[in-house]
């Protein structure tokens, strides 16, 4: 007999943009359950400063924190735009590119403080 296939669907857009915000909001390497899950962004906020650079770091680190989605077959493509809009705020816009072409976005602000 044949073992039962039991992979895991999401096609709620609703929880794929919380399984996002949890990626981008968890530090990587503290999830028991898989330490490659979440984002490096508290090494940005451990730095305590934003420069000329720090809006390209901290779309590269979203794009990496999101990866697993395209992996995973949840999308098919993320996008994201970074810029800074104040002293220590960097505005982000992501859109998600997804399987049946529905897609959809999330935009938030990081602060480093």
């Amino acid at each position: 007999m044949e073992p039962e296939n039991k992979s895991i669907t999401i096609e709620n857009w609703k929880e794929k943009e919380e399984l996002a915000l949890m990626s981008i909001g968890t530090d990587k390497g503290s999830w028991w359950a898989d330490p490659n899950f979440g984002s490096e962004l508290f090494l940005l906020q451990r730095n305590g400063r934003v420069d000329g650079r720090t809006a390209g770091t901290l779309r590269r680190m979203l794009l990496e924190c999101l990866q697993w989605m395209i992996d995973d077959g949840l999308v098919k493509k993320i996008s994201c735009q970074t810029e800074r809009i104040g002293k220590n705020e960097i505005q982000y816009y992501i859109i998600f590119y997804d399987i049946n072409g529905n897609n959809r976005e999330i935009k938030e602000v990081w602060n480093a403080f």
